[in-house]
């Protein structure tokens, strides 16, 4: 379960801020094992899956770059990477999870988050991002682990392991990396990835799931970073 995220990190004087927002997959269908699948496979609304991995995609978006009380975060340094490379919306949708509901801004998402694309956006910044810079990177998906270590699922499903990630932040220059992780078994991932300059959240550890926050607990956490 997800009951709550909080950390507090240094205020950081980084020549750029970059950041790279990954929504996986809302409708995983039967080939991810529920075991495996966000909230365990319950509960899905029946046409808009986990609807959740895009209000959350968008609120990630919202806070890095919104003008008053953001993080200070310019939209073309947040790369947005969720689904099939569209904003979700629906008929009768809330504007609070749309683009235009910030004046000058038609649509959120930047790509795709298939396996190829987060490999492709990571290793564009890699040649960008410096020394100087600081880098965010949240990422929500369903998640599992097997003999060659803990993975997130990509929207087509590939899964993307705890290595591999380690591997595309090893390879980005930024003296400052925070790392958030909110799907199952997302704590395997803490181990390959955490090193001086990088601290990493996790939804839960090495062996639990994901899944939505308890409205029972009567008091909303958030987490909150100061960049």
């Amino acid at each position: 379960m997800i009951v709550a995220l909080i950390a507090t990190v240094g205020t950081l004087n980084a020549q750029e801020k970059y950041a790279i927002i990954i929504g996986g997959n809302m409708n995983p269908g039967t080939t991810i094992p529920a075991a495996e699948q966000w909230n365990g496979g319950n509960d899905p609304h029946p046409v808009h899956g986990y609807d959740e991995f895009w209000n959350d995609t968008y609120l990630q978006w919202e806070m890095l770059i919104k003008e008053e009380g953001g993080k200070g975060f310019t939209d073309a340094n947040v790369h947005v990477l969720f689904n099939d490379g569209n904003d979700f919306t629906f008929p009768g949708q809330a504007n609070r999870y749309k683009a235009n509901y910030h004046f000058g801004y038609e649509v959120v998402t930047d790509a795709n988050s298939n396996k190829q694309t987060i490999l492709t956006t990571f290793a564009s910044l890699a040649n960008i991002i410096t020394e100087d810079d600081f880098l965010y990177v949240w990422i929500m998906s369903h998640g599992g682990s097997n003999a060659l270590g803990s993975y997130f699922y990509s929207y087509d499903n590939q899964k993307v392991y705890d290595s591999e990630l380690a591997t595309l932040l090893g390879n980005i220059a930024a003296h400052k990396k925070v790392v958030v992780l909110s799907f199952p078994k997302s704590g395997g991932f803490i181990p390959e990835l955490e090193e001086e300059g990088v601290i990493v959240i996790s939804a839960g550890g090495a062996a639990q799931g994901a899944s939505r926050a308890d409205e029972d607990l009567g008091e909303k956490r958030e987490l909150n970073i100061e960049y």
